[in-house]
């Protein structure tokens, strides 16, 4: 058996910190077992006062961590846990609470955080189902078990970023603006500026995205748009929600990406913009497409949903046309904890008719100037993305670096093998 992430009880914290051989034989055991081989261990908030206030009582230490020893066993183990907060909810009807309070806490906490708990109290592992004796767990677990890999795990990174997650989340909750708040405007200028753009505007998600800078470059009824004839249908829902017509070209085969090649032969008197998917993060032909647009006059839309981060040339997308737009899918390389999405623009013109199309077609409340939609980044959602931002370079090498290690890995397949194809 291989458990992800244990949530420790503070019983083995402090035989660890206090040495107790006669309590616990394996006081050191457990947790060099842990950290040797990796596996993610918790502890909730209110664990940390059990273990302070019992620290000194036993240790007859009166300042927690003053002993160099004690310190130093504290920062090697205990200050490696993932810090979780403790679920504010309490049921005091539930078995646990009733007999053990500290005990109740502590599994709501594991119960939030999807972790079983290890400890030597045997009424608590009576009482929950997800508590392992140190002997129980060094026994069932496998280090070198091979668990299915999910094709997309959204837990792993919600676990490395739980406590800034949490404390976002208290931001917006304590703050009492949940639409169009500071988180919002924070998130704007932030991610503006990863893009090395000018503007960003939050909207609801990357399909109203491009949708939305149709609308606000007139782009509708009447017109065509060159779209990539291989994308994710969000690309051609946007041009016809829009009301213009999609015209599909063809991707070059070494990219998959728009073919710039192929593009002139389908503009016609109706076609006012080009709009170049970023497929699986790698940036379209950008310099051949912009210039194909100038001599015909063209707006250049990125569709950048799959490219947080990605260059072109030294340059980041979402700053490579007209105007980008994003998706915060939760599957994204920077995705939310739900839907979002965004507009990146240096027009400073085109920011501002967006900011107003998303909020109902008003800058001011209950003044109406045109015809509007409501498609606003939620301030929960921007505040999670603001401390995801500050990962995604990190993310986006680990990724890289991950793909490399397939890529060398994997040998190559016979002529005729592999994609379902047969040899003939």
């Amino acid at each position: 058996m291989k458990h992800e992430q244990v949530l420790l009880d503070s019983d083995i914290v402090l035989d660890y910190l206090l040495e107790r051989r006669e309590l616990n034989p394996l006081w050191e055991t457990l947790p060099l077992y842990l950290i040797q081989h990796g596996i993610p261990y918790c502890l909730a908030a209110h664990q940390l006062v059990i273990i302070q206030s019992v620290y000194e009582r036993e240790s007859g230490q009166k300042s927690f961590l003053a002993h160099p020893e004690t310190r130093q066993a504290w920062d090697r183990f205990v200050g490696a846990a993932v810090p979780l907060k403790t679920p504010a909810p309490i049921d005091w009807n539930h078995p646990l609470a009733r007999h053990d309070l500290a005990d109740y806490l502590t599994e709501s906490a594991a119960r939030a955080a999807d972790s079983i708990i290890i400890t030597r109290n045997q009424d608590f592992t009576v009482l929950s189902e997800r508590c392992l004796s140190p002997e129980k767990f060094l026994a069932e677990h496998d280090p070198d078990a091979q668990p299915p890999v999910p094709f997309l795990d959204l837990k792993a990174p919600h676990i490395e970023l739980r406590a800034e997650l949490e404390a976002a989340q208290d931001r917006v909750i304590n703050s009492g603006w949940l639409i169009l708040g500071q988180e919002v405007a924070a998130f704007e200028r932030e991610f503006a500026a990863y893009c090395e753009a000018e503007h960003c505007i939050g909207v609801g998600n990357g399909l109203e995205a491009l949708h939305l800078i149709l609308r606000a470059f007139g782009i509708g009824a009447g017109h065509e748009v060159i779209v990539p004839s291989n994308t994710y249908i969000a690309t051609w829902l946007a041009v016809t929600q829009a009301g213009a017509t999609p015209i599909p070209v063809e991707p070059d085969e070494r990219t998959y990406n728009l073919d710039p090649a192929r593009i002139e032969a389908a503009i016609t008197p109706r076609t006012k913009a080009i709009l170049p998917v970023h497929l699986y993060g790698q940036p379209a032909d950008m310099d051949p497409i912009n210039a194909i647009a100038a001599r015909h006059g063209l707006k250049v839309i990125e569709d950048a949903a799959q490219a947080h981060g990605a260059r072109y040339k030294g340059r980041r997308t979402g700053g490579l046309g007209h105007a980008a737009g994003f998706s915060f899918y939760p599957g994204k390389n920077l995705g939310a904890l739900g839907d979002g999405g965004a507009v990146v623009t240096n027009d400073s013109q085109l920011a501002d008719t967006l900011r107003v199309l998303r909020n109902y077609g008003s800058r001011v409340k209950y003044h109406n100037e045109v015809q509007g939609y409501n498609s606003r980044l939620d301030e929960l959602q921007a505040a999670f993305l603001r401390e995801k931002l500050k990962r995604l370079d990190d993310w986006n090498a680990r990724r890289q670096a991950i793909a490399a290690r397939y890529l060398a890995h994997l040998s190559p397949l016979p002529p005729g093998e592999g994609l379902g194809v047969r040899a003939s």
